[in-house]
C-alpha cells in the first residue's frame, strides 16, 4: 500500500545516500515490511547526516504518519535537524 510512496521518496535520495544502503532499506518492501523499510531508510538518513530540503522532510513525516508510525520516536524525531 505504501510501497510506491517509500520507493519514490528513496529515489529522491539517489545522489545523497550510498546506493547499497538505499537498496538495502528498500529491499524490505519486497518482503511486505514497508514500515521497517521506511524506518531503516530514515535511520540511514540520520546516521549519515543526509541533508533534506523542507519538502523532503514534510513528505517523509507525512508518510510516517499515514503509516501509523510515531514521528516523536527515533529516527523521525531527529530528522528535523537535517533540514537545510
Amino acid at each position: 500500500m505504501f510501497a510506491d510512496r517509500i520507493t519514490n521518496f528513496g529515489r529522491k535520495l539517489d545522489d545523497k545516500l550510498d546506493q547499497e544502503l538505499l537498496k538495502g532499506a528498500l529491499d524490505y518492501i519486497n518482503f511486505n515490511e514497508e514500515p521497517l523499510a521506511l524506518e531503516i531508510l530514515c535511520d540511514h538518513i540520520c546516521e549519515y547526516d543526509v541533508a533534506l530540503n523542507q519538502a523532503e522532510y514534510d513528505e517523509v513525516i507525512a508518510l510516517a504518519k499515514d503509516m501509523g508510525l510515531d514521528v516523536n520516536d527515533a529516527p523521525f524525531r531527529h530528522m528535523k535537524q537535517l533540514v537545510v
